[in-house]
């Protein structure tokens, strides 16, 4: 046998070839040398690829061919790579400031020849992109930086600044790699000789500017520019709070103090008009009229959407006043304010609704050529699923015990369409089959990947405790994305990667493990700022690796984590849209693209999305043609928006036909969910056959059936039933006295209209309260008593009403009352265990309580939806009155609601006549402590003798 001549210190295989052949092609190339060639990105990419070849990805003889085939075309294009030059160089506060700050301290702001090698260097990398926002400004980014460029002359940029990269910032999707390496100068004589030499070689930035532009192509779909409406218009709407003032002269009044007067402009009320709004100063003190007194307000110089805002004064307001015959407003200021007559009274900026409209638009950029996500979110009766996707990761048979109707929902789902709707009354258990659907899934495939969305935190926090439930024992990795503002560390994550880290901090025998040990324990209690620093790093690392590593990932709709997988390509197997019927379009887009299988749950009978009502408004003709007419003007002034929306717009311009079309799409995208649920159940009802991907849940186990027969035969035209479970628990209070021992009440006061009394509703700032309901909830509470468990846990009791005002009012009269340092209530605990027993009914959908008492607020004389108020939502309503497990108290008036509520004045009202009904035709059948009781009381709250 030969003798082995040397040993083998490495494994043998092809991606070891590929590196060889990497280094053999850098040495021949000069890479490492002093003066190494100036490469194309996609050579240097090439490169890179070749010395460290990718994991988990298919990288061939095949792969290596074409990537090194795209090259050759690429030098093709530009010629030799030293004759393909973009000329850059920084500004004055890019030079002093902003580029030293790129290196993190490694490299001095003294030394400016450094800190140019260094940001040269960053933009010659492989992974460079760019877009050309318009003639005179660009934007790159690298693997490290965001740089903002100002074409300065044809063949010469500037760097007007530059950071670090963030999670929220603007990624430039579906834009190009650069072709041209950048050569970076110190200034802008240096500019002009290097151009000056290269001659030809110069290449010209604007150039790019006019490359064809794929994003406002003709073949985009409608869908596509109704999502970019749905963002922009959410900007465009706010120049509608901008509002001319007169700042006025302070002499002899306090210090702080600014009077202002509405300025009268009438170019900007014709616009108005236009759009069917009212003149500025007749809003402006419609809006001053609900101020809640906070420091809402700020004063700007211009009407422009954007602008540095943070350091105007905060202004709140205080009341009104007449000065010379003319309505003036006086507000407190944080700063002094020189009389003036040109100003604009505004809102102030709200930096997170502008950071999550900027995600929005990415994710919508994103988005632009996946035609099949696009045309499904408006009917997904246009889009077939893909065959092979029904195999991966598929749910097992249905579990035992689950009803008729999640059965054919869990059918549905594991045969699988483009997307499945899956529509869940109150109670129906929407999280258990979510929850049972992931372990089933998992079961079956360890390695499947799961995402769960929703619009709201409160949410996630349910479906989480509903998984780790199910999942309790299993060996599954579930993370939870929470971030309450934009700089603050994710709090959720922070504490598993502590948890994490501190299951790893046991003694090793292996001294190499052990030093790594030690760098885990210094991370979880640094003594000084250097280990602070590190220990930072490390819980980095640590949160990167739960997230990417995780089974199921929470997160809301909007959530920068969305965004930031898009960007990296992130792909899972099943994504889950929860409460999905308060979202729109907009918000759903960036989590429905990273899944394969795709379900949406909700229920467009409670709660629409937020402000959806005011939002239907925007795409009116008169009110779209003025947005739009100025939309590209005033969406400018946002210097980091896609670039695909003022192409879009522009787009949009020419061509009314497609306009008409996209808003219409448009305004269904508001609620995607409903408008997907209605149509299919027209449809069921013209056809006679089942919908393919809409499924109902139709049995609840939450509401005593005599709850649960009201709000089913109120709202869901009689569909909802019982199950038998529910019929036969055990009850969790029992009460005497003003409130009957049945499971509902109606505290019935008389209305306004038949008493000579002083108004029952109050407005304090932009809300009511009615302190006649209040003391009525407050004596109701006395006669209610907790049965416990058998596992000794006390029942919840939650105390509900439509307005804030009556929410903080409730909240003050028991903050009086309650001694108990045990955090109950009477013996009741709270609902969501955080001691808190008043929320306003919207914050309380997905959640509930074993006894509920609601103050409806609204008794006055007035008729129709003004004299009700939030009462005339249908959904709002089915929130409130689907709540409550075992019993309902409800304090209102009775006959206001059906004198407010008259047949003449339409369908949208008659679910409150049909409510009252059920009420009344269940009163007095109370049979063993069922039934309806209304008890009526007098104009003080007091029983009826």
């Amino acid at each position: 046998m030969p003798e082995v001549l040397m040993p083998l210190t490495t494994a043998i295989s092809f991606r070891q070839d590929w590196v060889e052949l990497g280094r053999t092609a850098s040495d021949i190339l000069g890479i490492a040398t002093d003066r190494p060639p100036a490469l194309l990105a996609i050579e240097t990419r090439l490169l890179d690829r070749l010395n460290n070849p990718p994991n988990y990805q298919l990288f061939d003889g095949k792969i290596v061919i074409e990537e090194i085939e795209e090259v050759i075309a690429e030098l093709g294009k530009a010629g030799s790579s030293a004759d393909g030059e973009l000329v850059l160089y920084p500004s004055r506060r890019a030079r002093q400031s902003d580029l030293a700050t790129l290196t993190s301290g490694a490299i001095p702001a003294s030394d400016i020849d450094g800190v140019i090698r260094f940001v040269e260097s960053d933009l010659r990398g492989p992974n460079t992109r760019i877009v050309i926002s318009d003639q005179r400004t660009a934007r790159i980014v690298t693997d490290l930086a965001f740089y903002n460029i100002e074409l300065v002359d044809q063949k010469i940029g500037q760097i007007r600044d530059a950071h670090k990269r963030r999670p929220h910032d603007w990624s430039v999707y579906d834009a190009n790699e650069l072709a041209y390496r950048i050569h970076l100068v110190h200034d802008r004589n240096r500019a002009d000789d290097r151009v000056l030499r290269l001659g030809p070689g110069a290449k010209s930035w604007s150039e790019l500017a006019h490359a064809p532009a794929e994003v406002a192509a003709a073949n985009d779909d409608p869908v596509w520019f109704s999502l970019i409406l749905l963002e922009a218009f959410s900007l465009l709407r706010e120049q509608y709070r901008i509002f001319p003032v007169d700042v006025l002269p302070a002499s002899e009044r306090s210090r702080g103090s600014v009077l202002l007067r509405p300025r009268v402009d009438p170019q900007l009320d014709h616009r108005r008009a236009a759009a069917g709004l009212k003149p500025a100063a007749e809003a402006l003190n419609r809006e001053l009229a609900n101020d809640d007194g906070k420091s809402n307000w700020t004063l700007s110089r211009t009407d422009a959407l954007s602008g540095d805002r943070e350091r105007s004064p905060q202004l709140t307001f205080e009341d009104t006043e007449i000065v010379d015959g003319r309505k003036v407003y006086n507000f407190t200021s944080s700063e002094v304010v020189m009389a003036d007559s040109s100003h604009y009274l505004r809102p102030r900026r709200d930096s997170g609704f502008e950071n999550a409209v900027r995600r929005r638009l990415n994710n919508i950029v994103s988005a632009r050529r996946n035609l099949e996500l696009l045309r499904l979110l408006d009917d997904p009766s246009q889009v077939a699923i893909d065959e092979a996707l029904r195999t991966i990761a598929a749910p097992g048979p249905i579990p035992d015990g689950m009803d008729e109707t999640k059965a054919a929902a869990w059918n549905a789902i594991a045969h699988g369409q483009s997307v499945n709707v899956v529509v869940g009354p109150p109670g129906v258990g929407k999280t258990y089959l979510i929850s049972n659907l992931v372990k089933s899934i998992l079961s079956l495939t360890s390695d499947a990947r799961i995402l769960v969305v929703a619009q709201n935190h409160d949410t996630l926090v349910n479906m989480e405790n509903e998984l780790n439930a199910t999942l309790r024992g299993e060996n599954t990795i579930v993370v939870r994305i929470e971030r309450t503002q934009t700089e603050e560390t994710d709090r959720i994550v922070r504490k598993q990667s502590c948890d994490l880290l501190q299951s790893v901090t046991k003694p090793f025998d292996s001294e190499l493990v052990s030093h790594q040990v030690q760098h885990i324990q210094c991370a979880l209690r640094p003594a000084n700022p250097s280990q602070q620093a590190i220990a930072e790093r490390v819980h980095r690392d640590t949160e990167t690796l739960l997230v990417r590593a995780a089974d199921i990932t929470l997160a809301t709709t909007s959530s920068y984590v969305i965004e930031d997988m898009i960007a990296d390509g992130e792909q899972f197997d099943w994504v889950f849209v929860e409460e999905a019927a308060r979202a729109n379009g907009a918000e759903m887009i960036g989590a429905l693209l990273l899944g394969n299988r795709r379900v949406m749950i909700g229920d467009h009978n409670q709660l629409s999305p937020f402000d959806h009502a005011q939002r239907q408004e925007m795409y009116e003709s008169e009110r779209a043609a003025e947005l739009l007419g100025s939309a590209r003007a005033k969406l400018a002034t946002f210097t980091d928006l896609p670039a695909e929306v003022d192409e879009a717009l522009q787009f949009l311009e020419n061509m009314p036909d497609l306009v008409t079309n996209v808003l219409a799409i448009a305004a269904r995208l508001e609620e995607p969910f409903r408008t997907i649920a209605e149509r299919e159940a027209d449809r069921e009802k013209a056809s006679g056959q089942t919908s393919r991907f809409v499924n109902m849940l139709t049995e609840q186990s939450r509401m005593h059936p005599s709850i649960c027969d009201v709000v089913s035969n109120t709202f869901y035209q009689g569909k909802l039933f019982s199950s038998d479970r529910v019929k036969n628990r055990r009850p969790a209070v029992r009460s005497d006295g003003l409130v009957p021992n049945v499971p509902i009440v109606v505290l019935n006061l008389p209305p306004l209209s038949k008493l000579d009394r002083p108004p029952f509703e109050t407005r304090p700032g932009r809300s009511l309260r009615n302190e006649t309901e209040a003391r009525v909830i407050m004596e109701a509470l006395k006669c209610l008593k907790p049965i416990v468990d058998t596992d000794g846990q006390p029942p919840t009791l939650a105390i509900l009403s439509p307005y804030k005002a009556q929410v903080d009012h409730l909240k003050e009269l028991l903050s009086r009352q309650r001694n108990d340092p045990s955090g109950t209530l009477s013996g009741f605990v709270s609902p969501r265990s955080d001691g808190n027993f008043v929320f306003t009914s919207d914050s309380f959908q997905g959640s509930e309580a074993d006894v509920v008492l609601a103050s409806l607020v609204r008794n006055n004389v007035s008729v129709g939806t003004r004299a009700l108020g939030f009462m005339r939502n249908a959904q709002r309503m089915n929130v409130l009155m689907s709540r409550a497990k075992h019993k309902l108290v409800l304090v209102t008036s009775l006959e206001f609601i059906i004198d407010a509520a008259p047949d003449h004045l339409g369908s949208d009202l008659g679910f409150l006549r049909t409510m009252v009904g059920e009420l009344r035709r269940k009163n007095g059948a109370a049979d063993q402590g069922c039934g309806t009781r209304i008890v009526e009381l007098d104009a003080d709250g007091l029983v009826q003798t």
